[in-house]
């Protein structure tokens, strides 16, 4: 019997199918679109169709009492700090970056939660905030990670707002701006969101989707930051937490 864990994210539903001795074996994402149980039903179809399931299945996020399934719910909070801490087994700081918000997690010597902010309800700094910059100039995320890493001078990107801020990419490429100065100021300018939301003083773990497809955003916080880490596939942590709230291994 396996188990499922479900974060169900305001841009991507993410699963993970998780066995004795919480060992995760396989990994799904979908986008999350207007239906939360349609979304989350992909995840359970996608599991189930190779593997018998153990009900509930757990889950976080958003969209996490949408489901139309048997579930058991959880803060997706406190289950990215569990998989975080089951990992480290320190005190650290998390900067998740996600879809729709940035959220930065204070974690104690205990695993627990001491400190939480979000940031403001602008789309700057997230997910949002790149896909709809990469829409409007048709670059695809490993396209981004190659033009940071040509840069030889950052452009500074200074709009907050996620449509000024294209209009003002559109306008500095208009004027002859490199695309490598350009992407790299994109990338600081959320790295500059990041930061401005708390200090980090210990140990830092970037979690999300932007750390798993933007390699390169990982080397520019490292840079600021010497002591700081992002484990593989993080946007995967706060489902695989779910589990682990729930569950001691058999």
């Amino acid at each position: 019997m396996y188990r499922i864990g479900i974060d169900l994210g305001s841009s991507f539903t993410k699963g993970v199918l998780v066995k004795d001795r919480n060992e995760v074996v396989d990994y799904f994402v979908t986008r999350t679109g207007f239906d939360f149980a349609k979304a989350s039903r992909k995840v359970i179809d996608h599991f189930s169709s190779q593997h018998e399931i153990q009900f509930p299945i757990y889950t976080c996020g958003y969209g996490r009492e949408k489901l139309d399934a048997d579930t058991v719910s959880n803060s997706e909070i406190i289950a990215l700090a569990k998989a975080v801490f089951d990992i480290y087994q320190k005190p650290c700081t998390v900067i998740d970056i996600g879809g729709q918000d940035t959220k930065f997690i204070k974690i104690n010597e205990l695993g627990q939660v001491d400190k939480f902010k979000m940031n403001r309800k602008c789309a700057a700094g997230t997910g949002s905030f790149l896909e709809e910059i990469a829409f409007r100039l048709d670059i695809s995320a490993l396209e981004f990670n190659q033009f940071a890493e040509q840069a030889t001078e950052e452009i500074r990107i200074n709009s907050f707002c996620t449509v000024f801020a294209v209009s003002e990419i559109i306008g500095k490429i208009s004027n002859g701006s490199n695309m490598p100065g350009i992407v790299l100021g994109i990338y600081n300018s959320i790295i500059e969101r990041s930061f401005e939301m708390a200090l980090v003083e210990d140990f830092l773990v970037l979690t999300g989707g932007i750390p798993d497809n933007h390699p390169m955003i990982v080397k520019l916080f490292q840079k600021r930051i010497a002591n700081c880490l992002t484990p593989e596939k993080s946007q995967f942590l706060a489902a695989i937490g779910c589990v682990l709230l729930n569950n001691k291994p058999n």
